[in-house]
């Protein structure tokens, strides 16, 4: 029983997230193939997939088969599976937290306060 759960859940997250109906069409992309392959003998499969995949896509004879190719269309659909399991005991708990704020003394400039040494570096240019 375990293993057709693990079975039904590979296949659920392919199918939703790895655009599994792509790879179902690489039939379609074989059969092209082969059909333009008939046509023209000296086909390569890179020249195949070029001008199907990388060169500006013209509206021909065999357009329609064109688009039934894997990764010509894409489908916005997904499939989500959500399993909200409660927990058996909720428990709340508040902590009070206090924020210090000194207000005894207030702060003013004073030489004193930077070291001479950080004095003379932020000092401006003397002309």
């Amino acid at each position: 029983m375990k293993k057709w759960l693990v079975y039904f859940m590979i296949v659920t997250y392919l199918a939703s997230f790895c655009e599994m109906r792509q790879v179902a069409k690489l039939p379609n992309l074989i059969e092209h193939y082969i059909s333009h392959k008939i046509e023209n003998p000296d086909i390569s499969v890179f020249a195949f997939l070029k001008m199907h995949y990388l060169d500006e896509q013209k509206i021909d004879k065999d357009y329609d088969q064109d688009m039934k190719l894997p990764f010509k269309t894409h489908d916005l659909s997904s499939i989500s599976i959500v399993l909200n399991i409660p927990p058996e005991k909720t428990t709340f708990t508040l902590q009070h937290q206090s924020i210090y704020v000194d207000v005894s003394s207030s702060f003013s400039y004073s030489e004193k306060f930077y070291p001479s040494v950080f004095q003379k570096i932020w000092e401006p240019p003397k002309i």
